[in-house]
């Protein structure tokens, strides 16, 4: 293995405390370098989100230079360092042990050697170490497949993907991120063990899929399906899809970052219950299912152009759901009326019209006090009341309201239990 060591210009704004948390170990004695995405982000001119550290320093070593850290996985080598009230990780040179389970190794064992440390990462382009003064560590060629656009296995592929079944699915998400292609023999031993993915939890193949929905180059994440991925994950989704795959790219790029959006229209050809079971079974949070199975309840619905039920939508819905609503007939159906129903919508809240109960200038205690009695009446009357201001906004104040309370009554002889629609 030829090994690249050189200085370039990786460091893209680099913060100073991270140039610190590097000079403090080297001063101590030992090496100490920024590796993984942070470097990979750099060179590729991204701001990186995290800066990670690995060194030759034990644990014990590191914590004892830094004035506050705290375990991370200590058992593995990381420690967190905490310096001007930020997080950086700094694990030890290592070296896993088998992976049993196809996602953690079973043991770790320190070692010296940089380069077996790079050794157990999973992609060239994740496996470069940088120091700001003394260059490149790239033993695998990193930087020439950063150059070429590839995504390469470190060492045996098939091997990286066994021990870390999660590794296909992040192959699958670098691609769409980065607009790279996936090199030949990592593709095929990509193919090759697409079933080690079920001993990956959902969870963590969620937020795999919810990058990969939110990533730039749609058109890279046919390989999803294309490998046989997708179909050891949900066969179901898989053929959906495939099917579809020609427009897909195209609907999720405008649905911008919004997650709710991007999963509306991934299971689009799902019925509301089989959405929600294929949710349920992804371990989606209460509230993302619960919106995103609204919105496919009302995929086929035509937006409405006229105010009044505009407000009754919004009022049902709340204001981000319509929104949603109708950035969705926009990507599905492009030639609805979603426009101009976008415009009455900013309309109505321009207007501060009266939507929900919230904000309806009569309440349950006003209606006691007139001598409804508590019970279903009170929301009945409410809702008559809510009704009446959709239909026209200006009655939305006490006079108005109590004057159509009194009407409800009188029309049904004084009795309010069962008022009349307004």
């Amino acid at each position: 293995m030829k090994e690249k060591v050189g200085k370039d210009k990786v460091d893209h704004r680099m913060p100073f405390y991270v140039r610190e948390v590097l000079r403090m170990l080297h001063a101590a004695g030992h090496e100490a370098f920024l590796v993984g995405g942070c470097v990979r982000d750099s060179i590729l001119r991204r701001t990186p989100q995290d800066w990670d550290v690995t060194t030759s320093a034990l644990p014990e070593e590191t914590a004892a230079l830094f004035p506050r850290t705290f375990d991370t996985g200590i058992q593995h080598g990381t420690i967190t360092v905490v310096l001007h009230k930020t997080n950086y990780e700094i694990t030890t040179y290592r070296i896993d042990g088998k992976y049993a389970d196809c996602r953690h190794p079973d043991s770790v064992s320190f070692t010296r050697d940089l380069t077996e440390d790079l050794l157990r990462r999973d992609f060239t382009m994740n496996a470069i170490a940088y120091h700001p003064d003394e260059g490149f560590r790239d033993p695998f060629g990193g930087q020439e497949d950063i150059a070429a656009g590839l995504i390469r296995g470190v060492g045996d592929p098939a091997l990286r993907f066994q021990e870390d079944a999660l590794r296909m699915l992040r192959c699958v998400r670098f691609a769409a991120q980065l607009g790279f292609q996936v090199e030949e023999n990592t593709y095929a031993a990509l193919c090759a063990n697409t079933a080690l993915i079920q001993k990956i939890s959902v969870e963590r193949i969620r937020e795999e899929l919810e990058k990969l929905w939110r990533a730039p180059y749609c058109d890279k994440m046919s390989l999803l399906w294309e490998s046989g991925l997708l179909a050891q994950i949900d066969p179901a989704l898989s053929r959906r899809l495939t099917a579809r795959a020609g427009k897909l790219p195209e609907e999720l790029v405008q649905c911008g970052q919004d997650s709710v959006l991007r999963w509306c229209v991934v299971l689009q050809d799902y019925t509301p219950k089989e959405a929600e079971k294929f949710l349920n079974g992804m371990k989606f949070d209460r509230a993302t299912l619960k919106r995103v199975c609204l919105l496919l309840e009302r995929i086929a619905e035509d937006a409405p152009v006229e105010p009044y039920p505009m407000r009754k939508l919004a009022g049902e819905t709340g204001e981000e759901a319509v929104f949603q609503f109708l950035a969705l007939q926009g990507i599905l159906r492009p030639d609805s009326g979603h426009e101009e129903s976008r415009r009455i919508l900013r309309e109505i809240l321009a207007a501060g019209d009266c939507l929900t109960l919230k904000t309806l200038a009569f309440t349950g205690k006003d209606l006691m006090e007139m001598g409804v009695p508590a019970g279903k009446e009170i929301g009945r009357i409410l809702g008559a009341l809510l009704d009446a201001v959709q239909r026209e906004p200006a009655r939305n104040t006490r006079e108005a309201l109590a004057a159509e309370v009194e009407r409800l009554i009188k029309d049904l002889g004084g009795s309010a239990s069962k008022p009349p629609q307004a």
